[in-house]
């Protein structure tokens, strides 16, 4: 269940899905195989960051490491000359 924001530096609590951004990770369940003819097990996982948080950071999974909360890439008319 989502309670905060997933930023760890950030301790602003979910009230409103509308204030922020929401993402949805989708990954392996386990390493188990699965049965001949089925589909590996997909886990999904949901995941909040806040307004002020969501306008400069994004979320990435990282298949070693989980979820990471990165600074988003900048615009290129956005740098000031």
């Amino acid at each position: 269940m989502l309670t905060k924001c997933a930023n760890p530096e950030c301790s602003t609590t979910l009230l409103y899905l509308r204030e922020g951004k929401v993402f949805k990770v989708e990954s392996d369940a386990n390493s188990a195989v699965a049965p001949i003819g089925r589909k590996q097990p997909r886990k999904v996982e949901h995941f909040w960051l806040c307004g002020p948080c969501s306008e400069h950071s994004t979320l990435f999974y990282d298949k070693d490491r989980g979820i990471r909360v990165e600074a988003k890439p900048l615009a290129r008319g956005a740098i000031a000359s």
